[in-house]
């Protein structure tokens, strides 16, 4: 059986979302982050809305397609740069290595809120993909990520009639 540890600061519908994923597998929910010995009892550490830095590899997401807004505040300086396009970025922490990434088109009237929920349902709906197909070490791509989602709203549409 895979051991995964979900690091969280602040709990958001990510955690749970993540977890649903896990189900046969053995997981734990951690505020705080295991110390390097100790990460290497998991398969896989995922770390979502964590506000320390992790000093081990693990799987993070970032609000934004970085290298663009790799900020503290992606969501706004996004809004003030007047782009068009952001996303979210998932990502290994130590080396830093992009995983995947999923873009979100940003409206001429978004505003700060909104595009903060959009991303966060996106978070929601891609990052649990993303980690079960790396924990499995099985292959994926823009589709299938497309496909997983299908169950909920991407926020590239117009209520998600298809994609």
């Amino acid at each position: 059986m895979k051991k995964v540890a979900i690091l969280y600061s602040t709990y958001t519908p990510t955690v749970d979302a993540l977890k649903s994923v896990f189900k046969n597998d053995y997981v734990d929910c951690l505020m705080t982050a295991p110390t390097k010995e100790d990460s290497v009892k998991y398969d896989l550490v995922i770390v979502t809305n964590y506000n320390e830095p992790v000093e081990f590899n693990a799987l993070n997401i970032h609000h934004s397609l970085l290298p663009s807004f790799d900020g503290k505040e992606p969501e706004m300086e996004a809004i003030l740069a007047g782009a068009k396009i952001t996303g979210i970025t998932i990502y290994y922490t130590r080396p830093q290595k992009i995983i995947a990434q999923y873009p979100l088109f940003i409206q001429n009237d978004t505003h700060y809120e909104e595009l903060v929920e959009k991303l966060n349902r996106l978070e929601q709906l891609i990052y649990p993909i993303v980690a079960e197909k790396i924990l499995n070490n099985e292959q994926f791509d823009i589709k299938t990520l497309i496909q997983g989602s299908s169950g909920g709203c991407c926020g590239n549409c117009n209520g998600c009639g298809g994609h």
